[in-house]
């Protein structure tokens, strides 16, 4: 398995443009079909430009290039693009530029600036990650420095309806209706005349969504089955009894070992005797606020743990290999998995790919990547780390 990477030349650019116009044509409609997207087409980017968006969707890139006239290319995560041939095939219709989720991957800002210079527009998703809770993640300074070294114009674009249309958490497609648009336009001038602090306030302004703000006024449905499903992965710690880990889901409802049921209704919202929270968002940031208490009330004894995971070796040219299979658990010292203890000095980032793929990068050493084949929550484990290591 490999990520395929290549420079893209002229050729390949007037490739990239008819195989995008193409798919606008023929493919976008049903895309539009099938997820009730609705948004309005902007002609351009006349000239080089960054788009940026949030981001709750894997289609994310399409409800964007629905947006606009013009090719533009995407930034992804390389995780993404190490499937083997499927992955090859993806880079030659579409040639993303891809960055490494563990990593500050500074080839890939390079790339990004190279194809700007070349004429072309890159599209990001400067949260660099789908949300979880259903509000839009804080951006760090990096989008709007990388925006001021582009040289080029800025275009904002937010997409609503994405997080109950496709929750990260979620196991199936729901259909109730998405928008997408731009929001403002700004001229490369415009951005060179701001500090990176005033650049960036007007990305987060701009790409900020409130899934369940917004939610709460127009209350449409979102009907599919198994609405509930792997909910677990998002909401990690029980409510009633403090554990984590103990969430169950299947259908429609998700409960726990010491009693507590709840409901996810087609409106997104939570329903359940006794159960303190109305919105997904609500308990995700609940959960955060509590999650420091109990690694500390931990001690040097176990915080978490999941059985039966899947240990991989990851290299981003060559792909990954099963190193071990067991438990997964981790303590104030150290991640341990299949056997195998990860110091948490020595750990330089934790991050969740898709929904529950845990990945972690060592200090002078290898990239990791622990797969489960049940529901569970890698997000716990990203959280405690950045808790243990102070990032």
């Amino acid at each position: 398995m490999i990520v395929w990477r290549y420079r893209v030349t002229v050729k390949h650019y007037l490739w990239h443009r008819f195989i995008m116009s193409f798919l606008r044509i023929f493919a976008g409609p049903f895309v539009k079909f099938a997820f009730r997207y609705s948004c309005k087409k902007q002609k351009g980017p006349v000239r080089p430009a960054i788009v940026i968006s949030n981001h709750n969707s894997d289609l994310d890139p399409a409800f964007v290039g629905l947006g606009f006239s013009r090719h533009m290319y995407f930034l992804t995560s390389e995780h993404a693009l190490r499937n083997g041939f499927p992955s090859k095939v993806l880079n030659f219709i579409f040639s993303p530029v891809s960055i490494d989720k563990t990593n500050t991957d500074i080839q890939a800002v390079k790339e990004m600036i190279r194809r700007i210079k070349k004429g072309a527009s890159v599209c990001l998703f400067a949260e660099g990650d789908r949300s979880f809770s259903g509000k839009t993640a804080p951006l760090t300074l990096s989008a709007a420095k990388l925006v001021k070294a582009s040289r080029a114009d800025l275009i904002t674009f937010r997409i609503e309806g994405g997080y109950f249309t496709t929750p990260r958490w979620g196991k199936k497609i729901r259909r109730g209706a998405m928008t997408g648009g731009v929001v403002n336009k700004y001229t490369a001038e415009e951005i060179k005349s701001k500090t990176d602090s005033e650049v960036l306030a007007l990305i987060e302004s701009d790409i900020f969504v409130d899934a369940y703000g917004t939610q709460r006024e127009k209350r449409i449905s979102y009907r599919g089955k198994g609405l509930a499903e792997n909910i677990e992965t998002a909401l990690y710690m029980c409510p009633c009894c403090g554990k984590l880990g103990t969430l169950h889901s299947g259908g429609n409802s998700f409960s726990c070992a010491c009693g507590l049921t709840a409901v996810y209704t087609e409106s997104g919202f939570l329903e359940g005797e006794s159960l303190p929270f109305t919105t997904v968002t609500e308990w995700y940031e609940w959960q955060g606020s509590k999650l420091a208490e109990v690694v500390k009330n931990a001690g040097d004894g176990l915080i978490c743990a999941d059985e039966d995971q899947c240990l991989y070796e990851v290299e981003v040219t060559v792909g990954k290999k099963l190193v071990g299979e067991g438990r997964l658990w981790i303590d104030c010292g150290a991640l341990h998995c299949a056997g195998m203890r990860f110091p948490i000095e020595r750990i330089t980032r934790v991050a969740v790919a898709g929904q529950m793929v845990l990945l972690f990068s060592l200090k002078d050493g290898p990239t990791y990547e622990v797969r489960s084949a049940v529901p569970r929550s890698a997000l716990k484990y990203r959280e405690i780390f950045r808790i243990l290591s102070g990032s």
